[in-house]
């Protein structure tokens, strides 16, 4: 088509799109820019794509519009098995080697990032149903991420036409969807039960996180999504997914991603004819001998995220800052303290760059043999604990983070933050019941704690408990009201509250009607 726009005005969109959005449009794409803008101009009223763009450039636009637009700017084109060598890699060799890794806890993590309206996931879905006779004894989580909350809203419907299961082997929409009335499809119940929807910016969110559920992936697929980013911006996000993988877990792009250069950390390994990255196994891998109980997550075996009052910080229940009140010894800063908060920041730079078993060395290698008269003088040790449970949970090893969070918990009993991310270990081994009760451990210890409401309102939300998920959800927002749109939330791994306020109102509107 022939541009309407000038090039100066243009790319100026074009650069403010890249850096609201994280969508990148070089100039052999501002064709499709234009198009896009176009039809967003007609639905948000302006006559004109120049009058679209100085609205845009010259404002801050609300939640809602912005979704118009970004609505407009992404492609919706995909459908169920989409790239046939992909899903014979993921059927033949990548999902039987995950089960078989898995076997003995029988809990599978995987993420489909970019998700569009919903193919991938329930694509993935469908497999592992396939896979698994025992399907019902396994706890998967199959999180479906998308910046187009649109998309997201079709996808939770489950509802396509013949136009999606193009190239789909025949049996999948059989065995797996009932035709409606007006001759589409809706996907059965238990192929949509196993995915849950979120919307997510790979670009601009925090992750891994404990609040977003994007930690310790066995497999994350991010197909035909970096292409629409900048290099830089694709190297961000690339660098996350690495640290969001558990060790030796699984990255699948599309093939015209594959770069030798945006994936150094991870080794490319052929399966049925895919290329595919695996998230190299950190050296020396080895069971630790200091707690026997800590062992190293299984390798996969396969050949080839301010208050009102400014002036006044906000203490963040943090392991740094224990609620307990402490002896005038304790609370003077020995030389023992000062050692373990040194070893502290080590081993959590090491944790945040995806280097759990490092991380994880350098916190064992200074706990004492015999430690639990220790931490109870110290509560400074039990922050070294609270991270060593996190790095275990996020090598996938959650009876490992159990028992260090159990031990963090004995250590610091006063302090919210144990029990909440003792809350999300269970949480994610499917005892739900045990962690509703230790996120009201947290509450009855810090009844401020925006987070712990936040999770209590998502597991009421996954029973089907609307009215108790709905009183957590608002509670969950007053007390967002207190922070400042971009402070980032204590305990949160990198949030901040006016994100978080967007996923709840995104999750609200769609599913609960808050």
């Amino acid at each position: 088509m022939d541009l309407r726009v000038n090039d100066e005005l243009l790319s100026r969109f074009a650069a403010v799109v890249a850096e609201r959005m994280g969508l990148s449009f070089p100039k052999e794409r501002w064709s499709d820019l234009e198009r896009g803008i176009l039809s967003a101009g007609v639905e948000l009223g302006f006559h004109e794509p120049e009058s679209t763009i100085r609205w845009f450039l010259s404002s801050q636009p609300d939640k809602s519009r912005t979704e118009i637009l970004a609505s407009h700017l992404t492609v919706g084109e995909t459908y169920f098995f989409r790239d046939a060598k992909s899903f014979q890699a993921l059927e033949e060799r990548l999902l039987p080697t995950l089960i078989s890794s898995r076997r003995q806890d029988k809990r599978l993590r995987i993420w489909s990032a970019g998700c569009c309206t919903g193919e991938e996931p329930y694509s993935i879905a469908i497999l592992l149903h396939s896979l698994l006779p025992d399907f019902q004894e396994w706890t998967i989580t199959l999180l479906a991420t998308d910046i187009n909350p649109r998309f997201l809203r079709k996808a939770s419907e489950g509802v396509y036409g013949d136009w999606s299961f193009r190239d789909t082997p025949a049996w999948v929409k059989e065995r797996y969807f009932t035709r409606r009335r007006d001759g589409r499809f809706e996907i059965i119940p238990v192929i949509r039960s196993m995915v849950t929807l979120t919307p997510l910016n790979v670009v601009d969110d925090s992750y891994p996180s404990f609040v977003t559920n994007t930690n310790a992936m066995d497999l994350v697929l991010c197909r035909n999504v970096l292409m629409y980013f900048l290099p830089h911006q694709a190297r961000k996000v690339v660098e996350k997914f690495f640290r969001s993988l558990v060790s030796s877990g699984w990255l699948l792009v599309s093939p015209s991603e594959m770069s030798q250069t945006l994936f150094p950390e991870f080794e490319t390994v052929q399966l049925s004819g895919a290329l595919c990255y695996r998230k190299r196994t950190e050296q020396p891998q080895h069971i630790f001998p200091t707690l026997s109980s800590l062992e190293e997550a299984p390798a996969l075996a396969v050949d080839a995220e301010e208050r009102d009052e400014p002036d006044t910080p906000m203490v963040a229940p943090s392991p740094w800052s224990p609620i307990a009140e402490e002896s005038d010894d304790v609370a003077k800063e020995t030389p023992k303290a000062s050692g373990s908060q040194e070893v502290y920041l080590e081993a959590h730079r090491e944790y945040e760059r995806g280097h759990f078993t490092k991380a994880a060395e350098r916190i064992l290698a200074s706990l004492p043999a015999s430690p639990t008269a220790v931490w109870r003088a110290h509560p400074i040790d039990a922050a070294l604990l609270s991270l060593l449970a996190r790095i275990r949970a996020s090598q996938g090893d959650l009876a490992g983070a159990e028992e260090q969070c159990r031990k963090a918990i004995e250590a610091d009993k006063l302090n919210p933050v144990h029990p909440y991310l003792h809350a999300t270990i269970v949480h994610e081994q499917g005892r739900d019941d045990e962690a509703i009760h230790s996120l009201r451990k947290a509450l009855y210890l810090d009844p401020d704690f925006a987070l712990a409401h936040f999770l209590l309102a998502n597991l009421a939300r996954r029973h089907g408990k609307t009215r108790e998920a709905g009183k957590h959800f608002r509670e969950t927002l007053r007390l967002l009201s207190r922070y400042r749109q971009d402070q980032i939330l204590p305990e949160s791994d990198g949030m901040t509250a006016g994100r978080l306020k967007e996923i709840i109102h995104s999750v609200t509107q769609r599913e609960i009607g808050l």
